[in-house]
């Protein structure tokens, strides 16, 4: 799987902010338990993102944090979670998406012989609230996937095929478009066009109430991660 390059943020910074266990811990300064690397991705008033890296044996203690998560697996792997009272150890495919919700104790470790990869949104406590909005019909060639939807987020796994493209559109929302395989991607957002590749696990931001269309510009299937901010 390739590597993020560069993450893009349109409309907002992108900053680093130092982050404890999978997340955000107290203090900018905390380094990442042993075997877990972070890049920072996007942060803004709404967000905050990074891409992880867990290696063999790599795991965290037990811990909290104040604002719900949705942490994406970007590559197979042995994973053992803890969320509150639950306990579970499988191997979870590329694409697996996770709800943590805030103040809920919880801890992953890295049951495998290989490291894998994941790309972590905190959805910020005191964001602006988005507004609501149904899900829009697919257009011919996308097929969307509803993945989890809460108070927080809506989450949508969406698979183009070659050339399918959205009609412009807007959102009372922002959100978030993480790609789960990498591929050539056409984004216009309000007067900007851009036509590049785009990493697995390299996001883009999209502003509320900014006029935008995704197009799948890949000779192959491109599939997405669509997470709505509520």
């Amino acid at each position: 799987m390739k590597r993020v390059r560069r993450a893009t943020l349109i409309g907002a910074m992108a900053t680093a902010w130092a982050v404890g266990g999978l997340l955000v811990g107290a203090s900018r300064s905390q380094t990442p338990p042993p075997g877990i690397t972070r890049t920072a991705l996007i942060e803004n008033e709404t967000v905050m993102m990074a891409r992880l890296r867990m290696a063999p044996s790599a795991k965290e203690e037990i811990h909290t944090h104040p604002f719900s998560a949705i942490v994406v697996q970007l590559d197979a792997g042995e994973v053992d979670m803890r969320l509150g009272d639950a306990h579970t150890r499988a191997r979870r495919p590329a694409g697996f998406v996770e709800f943590i919700p805030r103040e809920v104790p919880h801890a992953a470790a890295n049951l495998g012989a290989d490291a894998f990869e994941l790309v972590t949104i905190a959805i910020k406590p005191d964001r602006r609230r988005g507004g609501e909005a149904p899900a829009l019909p697919a257009p011919e060639g996308i097929t969307r996937t509803p993945v989890l939807e809460n108070a927080d987020a809506r989450v949508t796994r969406v698979e183009f095929a070659p050339a399918a493209r959205e009609p412009v559109h807007s959102h009372p929302f922002d959100m978030v478009v993480v790609p789960l395989t990498a591929g050539r991607i056409e984004l216009r957002l309000a007067e900007r066009l851009e036509t590049r590749d785009y990493a697995a696990g390299e996001p883009m931001f999209l502003p509320r109430d900014v006029p935008h269309a995704v197009a799948s510009a890949a000779s192959a299937p491109l599939e997405v991660l669509s997470v709505g901010i509520k």
